[in-house]
């Protein structure tokens, strides 16, 4: 003989089981309710369930009912790694124009566009005060247009301070091209100095000679170890470290000078 509490509680639960299906049917695929109705016994959405058929045809007895409530945590969903971004650039004529960002040692951030003419224009080796254009020494007269065309002084018209870059290339003794760097670094901010206003600071980093083998890049001859940069610093955090924020953004990305592969990363105040 059945238990009147027993054929309560399975009374009870059915007509609970048929309202919140009939709510769930209003709104749902055939597939959605199958996958409903399976849930209910396989993940305890609501209440942990056990039903089991005995005795005749139509008996269903409730074999067990415990009211333990669990959160549903759905899957997580696997994702592709993402990988950082390369520096944000653009084309002008004669150059290529880095956006990078980077912080000081106290995490203070600065923010730079790295202006480097192409190939073309290079510092002759063995002078730190003529550049040559596709191999032909530019008169010095003619240097500053060449080099600081529209595109190149529109990069630097809003900077707060601009960095002129003097590299040496591997051959020669490291004394001397070290101190040939700086020179070229100088002779940058000579010819930057009049392109810009005379309120703007203006930086000479000498980064030295270039001193790291590169597999990956040319094999022609080293004139790419001396191109000729300029940097504008766009923004930077009260207190930044400029050559450490600096230091930073420059570091591992492709194709801009890397400070590891110099022989020094100095820098000093022109005016």
């Amino acid at each position: 003989m059945a238990n009147p509490d027993d054929e309560e509680r399975r009374r009870k639960l059915l007509g609970w089981l048929r309202r919140a299906y009939r709510i769930y049917d209003k709104s749902s695929s055939w597939h959605d309710r199958i996958n409903w109705l399976l849930s209910l016994f396989k993940t305890k959405a609501a209440m942990a369930v056990s039903v089991a058929v005995v005795g005749t045809a139509g008996t269903v007895g409730v074999v067990a009912i415990r009211d333990t409530v669990e959160t549903y945590k759905p899957p997580a969903i696997e994702t592709a790694a993402i990988p950082p971004a390369a520096p944000e650039m653009r084309q002008t004529r004669n150059s290529t124009v880095f956006a990078i960002e980077g912080n000081d040692k106290a995490g203070r951030r600065g923010a730079f566009d790295v202006v480097v003419l192409n190939k073309s224009f290079l510092w002759v080796r063995g002078s730190a005060e003529d550049l040559e254009k596709d191999g032909k020494t530019i008169p010095r007269a003619d240097v500053a247009a060449a080099v600081l065309d529209d595109e190149v002084r529109g990069a630097l018209s809003d900077a707060k301070e601009v960095i002129t870059v003097g590299t040496a290339s591997q051959e020669g003794g490291a004394t001397e091209e070290v101190a040939r760097a700086e020179r070229r670094a100088r002779q940058a901010a000579a010819l930057v100095s009049d392109a810009v206003s005379a309120a703007t600071p203006i930086w000479t980093l000498n980064l030295g000679q270039y001193r790291d083998p590169c597999k990956d890049c040319e094999t022609g001859g080293t004139s790419w170890q001396r191109p000729f940069i300029v940097i504008a610093v766009k923004e930077t955090d009260p207190g930044t470290n400029v050559g450490e924020a600096l230091a930073d953004a420059m570091s591992g990305k492709e194709k801009l000078p890397s400070p590891k592969s110099y022989s020094v990363f100095a820098l000093t105040r022109y005016r």
